[in-house]
């Protein structure tokens, strides 16, 4: 499905049960696609894109049907188009690159979380609704650099590829209502896109 936007480049939104303020959010900076959670690489990079979105969505992301999917397709999308992931889409990208999630004794729920960017050093409140996360000590530190710290109990909520236009956030940056401290998140993927 194609949903006019900015006209200047193209983002391909893979659903994993997208939020429709993800679609908008993408469509302040390009046309965006959205294509099922099941599409193959082949099948995102047909529309060209200048980069694709793996988004949020329900469920177990170590489930055998995603990790034959979306988590496939991710691997297959790495180092041929800029990736932002955002919630599942985060722990998508983990398990592409080998890492692992795990189930929280506690689910992160609402508009109240606080999430310390470890670049800037600033603290942000964050929108969330989420049961699993990524195990920071799982990811190859060659590769990954960890961005962002939920500060109630450390978890991982933000990852950046030290060479690769890659990165994701745990937490949901389109929130509306929720706190607008996040957009900055869909500017910084757009400044990583050819041509931006």
């Amino acid at each position: 499905e194609r949903y006019p936007g900015s006209g200047k480049r193209t983002l391909v939104v893979v659903d994993c049960g997208v939020k429709r303020n993800i679609i908008r959010e993408a469509q302040r900076y390009a046309d965006v696609i959205r294509v099922p959670y099941d599409a193959t690489s082949d099948e995102i990079l047909a529309h060209k894109p200048d980069g694709v979105i793996l988004s949020n969505g329900p469920g177990d992301p170590a489930h055998p049907e995603i990790l034959a999917t979306a988590v496939k397709a991710a691997k297959d999308l790495v180092g041929r188009t800029p990736l932002l992931g955002i919630c599942l889409g985060h722990q998508l990208l983990a398990l592409a690159f080998g890492g692992k999630t795990y189930k929280l004794k506690f689910g992160h729920r609402g508009g109240n979380q606080p999430v310390k960017d470890l670049r800037s050093g600033r603290v942000h409140i964050t929108s969330q609704n989420h049961g699993f996360a990524v195990d920071a000590d799982s990811l190859p530190s060659s590769e990954f650099e960890v961005t962002h710290l939920n500060l109630n109990d450390g978890t991982l909520e933000g990852m950046a590829h030290r060479d690769l236009p890659i990165f994701s956030v745990q937490y949901h940056p389109e929130a509306r209502p929720g706190p607008w401290d996040n957009g900055y998140i869909f500017r910084d993927f757009v400044a990583e896109l050819k041509g931006a």
